[in-house]
């Protein structure tokens, strides 16, 4: 249940649609070394997404 949580609090953080009330217990699972390593995997999945899709095309060079 934490995770579902700590998943639909990252999504709205991303999205800047937090409400106070979810933003303190955003900030509040940074404390939480678990809840920290999950917001930590979460984001770098995000992020990874957002390089790979703004990379540009490699196209290979002719003969």
């Amino acid at each position: 249940m934490a995770n579902q949580r700590a998943e639909y609090l990252i999504e709205k953080l991303l999205k800047n649609e937090l409400s106070a009330q979810e933003l303190d217990e955003f900030l509040a699972g940074l404390r939480d070394s678990d809840l920290q390593t999950y917001y930590s995997s979460l984001l770098s999945k995000y992020f990874d997404s957002l390089l790979e899709q703004n990379q540009p095309e490699v196209v290979p060079p002719k003969k």
